[in-house]
């Protein structure tokens, strides 16, 4: 039973932290007029209004379980949601750049539609750094960036915070046109501000390679600690992605190790993940195939832990349902590819200018089943079913959209195997407003 305990505090304490390696933020419209302040500083305002509504079906507390998001007969419900962002973005100099960025809502970035007469929510501070970049250091681009940004590590698939970010410090160079650096320090938890040794650090080093105007390679290592407990999690990450001949791809395969606890109740850090996607453009048509494969554990009682950490914010990653408002075979939401694999179809469609229409089938499979048939002590099925896609987009008018995401996920022989649901198909119908200024 040891390994159970371990894996399980293990998955509460770490999903919680995540480490990256670049900065993102919305772009601002090419069209946006700037507030000029005194100098020659440069003030740019900019933001986002976004409401959706949303039908789920099939999807929500079941009734033979107390996991949220398993496919299951009844729980059907209707809702909208808003969001508002507000930017600023100021260039004091060539050089010197500060950016802040308020977003509705404190623990989500959403409220939710119902609020009877009384203002809809809070805002919350989503983005707040500053940039410092230049050439007089080394002689060549180099900079500095300290704040709270989002963060995402190559892919995405060990590492997504774009949705909230992270409070970090982030060193970066350019050696040249082909090669970029960058070495991240990152504060994940402060428990006592005078106790070094209960904080949850992350560093991370990375390095690109451009070989052509094409194709970049990349590789990635980082690493999360907390002395109080005992836990030591590496990442090694490889990537690469690119065009050749016209078929475009990209491709990440992470590897972990480490351990957590101490012995001779410790637990090592085993999972690894691999990534393959390639598309091929004739316009109007987008053709595209993916594979993927996150590690999932065998054995309850060893001890290792042989399933692949994942850090991604509850984000439409892949697909529509399992992925992004399903219970996974990880055992929650929004776990990305842990434990899951999965093999991909879709086509993307340009009918206009203004109006484009996608369309993608999945096979979804556990990776690994033995540790929840050592604990349930009975078999339970690889199976976790297929899902169908379908999205159109619109551009209304300028920098105003409307988007509509249908998916239907049939839920396989796992999810009865573990949670005894009667496989039960989950639909869930999405329609989005934006307007971006």
């Amino acid at each position: 039973m040891k390994k159970i305990f371990v894996t399980l505090a293990a998955v509460l304490f770490v999903l919680s932290f995540a480490v990256s390696a670049f900065a993102i933020h919305a772009e601002i419209p090419a069209e946006t007029q700037s507030v000029v302040a005194k100098g020659a500083t440069q003030i740019t305002l900019g933001g986002e209004i976004r409401f959706r509504g949303w039908y789920n079906n099939n999807l929500g507390t079941p009734h033979s379980s107390a996991v949220t998001g398993v496919p299951q007969d009844g729980n059907s419900k209707g809702y909208y949601d808003g969001r508002v962002r507000l930017n600023v973005d100021a260039q004091v100099t060539p050089n010197v750049q500060g950016y802040v960025q308020l977003e509705t809502a404190t623990s989500s970035d959403v409220y939710t539609w119902g609020n009877f007469n009384s203002k809809p929510t809070t805002m919350s501070i989503l983005q707040a750094w500053i940039l410092y970049k230049g050439t007089g250091l080394f002689g060549f681009n180099s900079g500095l960036k300290v704040g709270h940004m989002p963060l995402k590590l190559s892919e995405g698939q060990f590492f997504d915070h774009t949705k909230f970010g992270d409070d970090a410090i982030v060193f970066f160079m350019d050696p040249n046109k082909q090669v970029h650096i960058g070495l991240l320090t990152i504060k994940f938890s402060e428990a006592l501000s005078g106790d070094n040794t209960d904080d949850t650090d992350g560093y991370v080093g990375l390095m690109t390679y451009k070989i052509n105007d094409k194709n970049t390679v990349g590789l990635n290592y980082t690493y999360l600690n907390n002395s109080d407990a005992d836990f030591d999690l590496s990442n090694l990450g490889l990537h690469a992605n690119g065009n050749i001949s016209g078929i475009g791809y990209k491709a990440e395969v992470d590897f972990q190790f480490g351990d957590i606890g101490k012995s001779p109740s410790d637990a090592d850090f085993s999972g690894w993940a691999l990534m393959l996607a390639g598309n091929y453009k004739m316009d109007p048509v987008n053709l595209r195939a993916s594979f993927a494969y996150g590690s999932g554990d065998n054995d309850a009682f060893d001890d290792n832990i042989d399933q692949f950490q994942t850090f991604v914010s509850n984000n439409h990653n892949y697909t529509f349902v399992y992925d992004y408002r399903a219970t996974t075979t990880a055992g929650a939401i929004g776990t990305g590819i842990a434990n899951t694999t999965y093999y991909n179809l879709g086509i993307d469609y340009a009918a206009s200018k203004d109006i484009n229409l996608s369309l993608d089938g999945y096979i979804l499979r556990a990776s690994k089943t033995g540790a929840l048939e050592d604990v349930l002590g009975r078999n339970v099925s690889k199976n976790a079913g297929w899902e169908v896609d379908a999205a159109v987009k619109y551009n209304v008018a300028k920098n105003l959209t409307y988007g509509v995401t249908l998916g239907y996920f049939k839920s396989g022989s796992f999810y009865e195997d573990v949670y005894g649901n009667d496989k039960e198909g989950a639909t869930v119908l999405n329609n989005v407003l934006t307007l971006s200024f």
